[in-house]
């Protein structure tokens, strides 16, 4: 064994004792020594390793597939005010017959769990919110991309999770880990008029409904009735002068 002496501090009397083939380290003050013993050292390092691998395990086992709406998650997320003047059409067919500008653009969404979702109540985020995040993301690329290219629409949208393939007009493929989910959205650019229906648009502003007039019926009309008789007057009778 190899052992090095070293003074660190000649007014506080320090040393440090380095073993390279123990691994013992020593360290010597006016109160006396400390030794940490290599067989505690070596369990400590063994208790730490297994609760990594316990704590990381479930991160890269769990991937829980869920098909998500469309509609459902633009209405809970900034999807709309993201597009703004951009239209975004899901399934393929809404491509068809439309002038495309780029083709197969591929973005990668990705809603992580933030330090604000911890608390005594909950340890993370529902499924359902780290998806909307994830794909409020993709979506957030589709439009800088969409908006580079001068394009007015992001048609025949599609999931394309690893290279497969989801193609549905409502629904969006996502998947979910420990602490984050993914959303991969495979998309074409359009310039042209978009005939098929919109999934995802801008909202519309209400319309101003009137108020109703008010009906007022009027009166009941009297039954028909026999006119009443004509009065009868009696003749005076003489006066008796």
């Amino acid at each position: 064994m190899v052992v090095r002496l070293a003074q660190l501090d000649g007014a506080g009397k320090r040393f440090a004792l380095l073993g390279r083939a123990a691994g013992v380290s020593a360290a010597f003050d006016r109160k006396g020594p400390t030794m940490i013993s290599p067989v505690r050292h070596s369990r400590l390092a063994c208790a730490a390793a297994m609760s990594l691998a316990v704590l990381a395990a479930p991160a890269h086992a769990r991937n829980v597939k869920l098909m998500e709406s469309v509609p459902d998650t633009a209405s809970q997320t900034r999807v709309h005010e993201i597009l703004g003047d951009l239209v975004m059409q899901f399934g393929s067919a809404s491509a068809q017959g439309a002038p495309i500008v780029r083709r197969d653009v591929v973005v990668k969404g990705v809603g992580e769990t933030k330090l604000r979702d911890v608390n005594e109540d909950k340890a993370r985020p529902s499924d359902h919110d780290l998806c909307a995040r994830a794909f409020e993301d993709a979506v957030t690329q589709f439009a800088f991309a969409a908006r580079g290219a001068k394009a007015s629409a992001i048609v025949g949208v599609v999931s394309a999770y690893e290279g497969t393939t989801f193609d549905d007009p409502t629904h969006y493929e996502c998947h979910v880990g420990a602490l984050k989910a993914a959303v991969t959205l495979r998309g074409q650019f359009t310039t042209g008029p978009v005939a098929a229906p919109v999934v995802v648009a801008p909202p519309q502003p209400p319309q101003p409904v009137s108020p109703a007039v008010p009906v007022i019926s009027p009166p009941p009309q009297p039954q028909d009735a026999s006119p009443p008789p004509a009065p009868t007057f009696q003749p005076l009778p003489p006066r008796n002068n």
